[in-house]
């Protein structure tokens, strides 16, 4: 299967939004949107990665988040996961990612959605 990814900015956020299957071969298209998205981004933003629509993460698409958590974490900022399915709130719970991570319920629920 494989992964789409796309963003959008919304004043001082922006949202990456993820559909598919992050794995050892779809990861790196997710690290480089969330790069670009970094890298544009003022300081002190808040990024949110939609995760309702990824079926599936593995340990390299983890990798890619909790890197990129710690870039904008660097430049004052907060990234967050958006909707996760079971599947990968299965995951992010048994790896205690959960707690590393600030998981809301839906990309709806930030301001101008």
């Amino acid at each position: 299967m494989e992964l789409h990814v796309s963003s959008r900015s919304h004043g001082d956020h922006a949202i990456v939004i993820a559909t598919g299957e992050i794995d050892l071969y779809t990861a790196p298209r997710l690290q480089s949107e969330l790069a670009e998205v970094i890298a544009n981004a003022a300081p002190a933003s808040r990024i949110v990665v939609d995760m309702s629509g990824v079926e599936f993460c593995d340990s390299t698409g983890m990798n890619v988040l909790l890197s990129c958590l710690r870039q904008v974490r660097e430049r004052g900022g907060e990234l967050e996961l958006a909707a996760p399915r079971p599947a990968v709130m299965k995951i992010l719970q048994v790896t205690a990612l959960d707690s590393v991570f600030t998981i809301i319920p839906s990309p709806a629920t930030l301001p101008g959605q």
